[in-house]
């Protein structure tokens, strides 16, 4: 059996900056839709092995720090060699794949949506009263009362309780093919997906990682968003969750007495009530609970990822790297140079490999998006 050696992170430091020596800024032409930009067109951007990437600046370098990584962990005869089963990557969604807050977390914004701009579903009076007030409230670009968050997550539920997974994945395309992010021009939510990300995770996968996601959104929110885009099967996604109740049980209410049931054939199984959040040191939980073991590569944006970088670099038998998107580009995207200087000091000290949309991305959602006023 070989040996593993577990390679100093500032050993892969130092070789990401040797490799990064010679580069050009653009290489290629990028590829470019014709017209407003489509899932379909996002679907075909993928990165070969050797990493033919066209939408990062090829002097990026946290770009050069990926590829390191990659080639020690990849290297047959090196010391650092990962076999492919072990070489696990997390992601988390909003922020990291995805526009964060146009005007605000999409969870919000879907939810915002079922309340009070769906014709289909009449919510209680106090429910819907309670969303224009947060609606109002996100809308005035203000961050939501901290309070708020578990009532959003149990409405949300409730708003889509009996849905099967097929019924709420429609609903879920649906809203990201027809609504509009807010400040930015011409995305839709279906398509306000990071370029150099979809990249990114492609260039992982054709080099035998196992890809993981790992976010605070409805877990079937990142399955249906996430389709057909990235290379990461279903059941690689952790998430928030619901609970899943059968048709005929009394007013979808989940059984304590599971035994006491007999499912009928072809019963639908559907959406339940909030059960779990997957933010902060919930993710810790979740990879523990569903991979068994630690991650060796971790990509995020905010101090809700920070636990989870964290527990990937302690006692990791592996070589190990975490990277931070950083959210500084004001004329892309709807930056927070505040909260992009915080997080790049972080990971200053934490080691953690810092990487800027501003500086390190040649676009992000194409060149025709631009910051617009939302007022």
């Amino acid at each position: 059996m070989k040996k593993v050696f577990v390679i100093p992170f500032v050993s892969l430091i130092l070789l990401a900056a040797v490799s990064c020596g010679n580069t050009t800024r653009k290489p290629v032409e990028p590829a470019l839709p014709q017209g407003e930009v489509t899932r379909e067109f996002l679907s075909q951007i993928r990165v070969g092995k050797e990493g033919n990437f066209q939408y990062w600046n090829q002097d990026s370098p946290a770009l050069c720090q990926l590829k390191a990584f990659v080639a020690t962990v990849t290297d047959p005869d090196g010391q650092g060699y990962v076999p492919p089963q072990d070489r696990i990557a997390a992601f988390d969604v909003d922020g990291t794949l995805m526009c964060e807050t146009a005007p605000y977390y999409f969870n919000w914004m879907l939810f915002l949506h079922r309340y009070l701009h769906d014709s289909s579903f009449t919510p209680p009076e106090e429910d819907r009263l309670w969303a224009e007030e947060v609606e109002q409230y996100v809308l005035a670009n203000r961050k939501s009362k901290p309070e708020w968050g578990l009532k959003q997550q149990e409405l949300q539920a409730i708003g889509f309780r009996g849905m099967t997974d097929g019924q709420f994945s429609e609903y879920v395309k649906d809203f990201i093919d027809s609504e509009y992010v807010i400040g930015l021009s011409g995305l839709k939510w279906g398509t306000a997906l990071y370029w150099p990300m979809i990249e990114a995770v492609s260039y992982l996968v054709a080099n035998d990682f196992v890809v993981f996601l790992s976010s605070g959104v409805d877990r079937d929110v990142c399955r249906a968003v996430s389709d057909g885009i990235y290379e990461i099967p279903t059941y690689h996604m952790m998430a928030s969750d619901v609970n899943y109740v059968l048709e005929n049980q009394p007013e979808w209410v989940e059984m304590t007495n599971s035994e006491s049931y007999e499912y009928t054939p072809g019963e639908a199984v559907g959406r339940g009530d909030f059960l779990q959040l997957n933010t902060a040191v919930n993710k810790i939980v979740k990879i523990r609970r569903e991979l068994g073991q630690k991650p060796i590569l971790c990509w995020g944006n905010s101090k809700g990822d920070y636990p989870m970088f964290h527990y990937a670099s302690t006692d990791n038998r592996y070589p190990h790297i975490s990277f931070c998107l950083l959210c500084d580009d004001t004329e892309r995207e709807l930056g927070n140079p505040d909260k992009a200087a915080r997080c790049k000091a972080d990971c200053e000290q934490n080691g953690w490999i810092p990487v800027s949309m501003r500086d390190e991305w040649w676009t992000i959602y194409g060149p025709q998006v631009k910051r617009i006023d939302a007022r």
